[in-house]
C-alpha cells in the first residue's frame, strides 16, 4: 500500500537530493469531507494523507473515517508524477478547475522579490530531468518565478512523495476526470460512491510535460 504524505526535506531526505529520472502525467485521488448540513458549499481543505495514487485506496480512506452524517467526495486531479531512485514526487493543485495551468516550465522572466527561492534561479526548467526533487519543489511554491499567476498559499499546489520508487499510480488518459460523492447504504454496508463528470481539465499538466518532452 502506498502512502503519500507532504513532500518535507526532514521526511524524506533521501528522496529531497535524488536527481529526476523520468516524468509523466497521472491521477491522484484527492479525498475531503464534511457535514451534510443546510445544504452548505463545500469548502475543499487540504488534510495529511488525503491524496491517494489509486481508487481503491481513496475508497478505504474514506470508509474507515466515515461518521453518521459526514459526506466524502473523492475528486480526480491531474498530477505530475516525478519519479527517482529513492521514491517518488507528486505535484497537482486543488480548488482550481484546470490543475497546474499557471505554472510555466519556461519562465521567461525572472521574480526578483523571490529572494527566498534564489536557488530555483539556476536552472531555465525544473520539470526537466536534471534537477533535484527539493529545486523542483521550490519551483512549484508561492512566490516562485515560474508562475504566471501566483497561487494562494494555502489549499492550493500540494507536492505529495513516496519512498518507494516503485510505486504505482493510475494513468491519465482523457479529461473525463470524475467526482464520487459518498452515500451511505447503511451502518452493515460500505458507502457508494455515485459518479459524474467534474469539468476539471488536465490541459495545465499536458502543456507542462509537452514543453519539456
Amino acid at each position: 500500500m502506498t502512502q503519500l504524505l507532504s513532500f518535507k526535506e526532514s521526511i524524506f531526505p533521501k528522496l529531497a537530493g535524488s536527481t529526476i529520472e523520468s516524468k509523466s502525467s497521472t491521477l491522484l485521488y484527492y479525498v475531503f469531507s464534511g457535514r451534510n448540513a443546510w445544504h452548505s458549499t463545500w469548502i475543499t481543505r487540504y488534510s495529511e494523507g488525503c491524496m491517494h495514487p489509486t481508487l481503491e485506496l481513496a475508497k478505504n480512506y474514506a470508509e474507515k473515517r466515515r461518521t453518521q452524517g459526514t459526506v466524502f467526495h473523492i475528486h480526480e486531479l491531474p498530477a505530475i508524477l516525478f519519479r527517482t531512485r529513492n521514491g517518488c514526487l507528486i505535484a497537482t493543485q486543488i480548488n482550481s478547475k484546470n490543475p497546474l495551468l499557471n505554472y510555466l516550465p519556461n519562465p521567461f522572466t525572472t521574480n526578483l522579490e523571490s529572494t527566498k527561492l534564489d536557488m530555483v534561479d539556476t536552472l531555465d526548467s525544473y520539470t526537466c530531468i536534471n534537477p533535484t526533487i527539493s529545486e523542483t519543489v521550490l519551483s512549484f511554491a508561492c512566490g516562485s518565478r515560474f508562475w504566471l499567476t501566483q497561487p494562494p498559499t494555502e489549499d492550493s499546489v500540494i507536492t505529495v512523495a513516496t519512498n518507494d520508487p516503485t510505486a504505482s499510480f493510475a494513468v491519465l488518459s482523457n479529461d473525463n476526470l470524475q467526482i464520487r460523492t459518498s452515500c451511505s447504504l447503511g451502518k452493515k454496508y460500505l458507502l457508494g460512491s455515485p459518479v459524474k463528470e467534474s469539468g476539471y481539465s488536465s490541459s495545465g499538466v499536458r502543456n507542462i510535460l509537452a514543453e519539456n518532452a
